[in-house]
């Protein structure tokens, strides 16, 4: 199916982040305007928006405990499926603490004060900040990282888990 080329991706990324965000009742209770928010900029294929609407239909139907226990499994647990981008590459290595005060200056070149609970590399942090971009600027930023996402994709792929969608559609906006 062909998608259009939208003029802005910046719900699009708002909304992966936040599904990629820890399932409390908060974000389990937003799930319908996460799927409108999908597709006000039609930024994804028909197919990518049919896995991601599955995918909340999935966390929503499940045990609050049981959704939050899954999310821990899949991103808490090992150093191939965290959402924390650099450890990716750096590990637990000195390279790590660098990386990080870079990534925070370019949120902050680009006008941002970066005030959240996470790590500046945690890919919810990276994609709402990637959304208050221009979308070119966004998806080479987003682009720079496909090595890392590509491998967090194929690790969630290996463990059936259905956050692979979410972060398939990152892929596809960011033009991977």
């Amino acid at each position: 199916m062909f998608k259009k080329n939208p003029t802005s991706v910046r719900l699009t990324l708002r909304a992966l982040g936040y599904l990629l965000s820890y399932p409390d009742a908060q974000l389990r209770s937003v799930m319908p305007q996460l799927i409108d928010a999908l597709q006000v900029e039609q930024a994804l294929t028909t197919e990518r928006m049919a896995e991601l609407e599955a995918v909340c239909q999935h966390l929503a139907a499940l045990d609050p405990l049981e959704a939050e226990a899954r999310y821990v499994d899949n991103f808490d647990r090992g150093r191939q499926t965290s959402l924390h981008l650099f450890e990716h590459v750096h590990g637990d290595s000195r390279d790590r603490g660098p990386a990080l005060i870079d990534l925070m200056q370019t949120y902050e070149k680009a006008g941002l004060q970066f005030q959240a609970d996470e790590l500046p590399d945690h890919l919810p942090v990276v994609l709402e900040f990637a959304s208050t971009q221009p979308p070119e600027v966004a998806k080479e930023f987003l682009g720079e990282m496909a090595h890392i996402l590509n491998a967090l994709f194929s690790a969630l792929v290996a463990r059936s888990s259905p956050y692979a969608s979410v972060i398939a559609a990152v892929l596809e906006v960011s033009g991977q």
